[in-house]
């Protein structure tokens, strides 16, 4: 199977900012901040799909090593609850066993200090 790139979409949520960062990680590893305004936020997990040769059944979507989906399609809601560095990783599955993973590091913060305070 084919490993393949994950990419968070901005959906409908309180969000201040969002920066994409491509840092030296290893293959398939990618990161991702967000300012959070308020938690718990939710955001949609989307990924290309597999060749059909693959035979694709399912993918298993992971949020911090838990299971939060076993979508046949493309997308996956994930909702954070905390602030702090969560991983999202994705497997493509079929009647064979599993991919390599595909993984997302994303880094929920709190939105930054106002700038310049004064009395005008």
């Amino acid at each position: 199977m084919k490993k393949r790139l994950i990419f968070l979409l901005l959906g409908v949520s309180i969000l201040l900012a969002c920066t994409m960062t491509w840092l030296p990680t290893p293959p398939n590893i990618f990161v991702v901040t967000l300012e959070a305004q308020t938690l718990p936020i939710t955001k949609t997990v989307a990924w290309d799909a597999n060749a059909p040769a693959d035979a694709v059944t399912n993918y298993v979507v992971r949020l911090d090593a838990a299971i939060v989906g076993s979508p046949v399609g493309t997308t996956q809601l994930v909702t954070f609850t905390s602030l702090g560095t969560h991983t999202i990783t994705v497997v493509a599955q079929n009647l064979w066993g599993v991919s390599a993973p595909a993984t997302l590091v994303v880094n929920v913060i709190a939105p930054t200090t106002p700038a310049n305070i004064r009395l005008q």
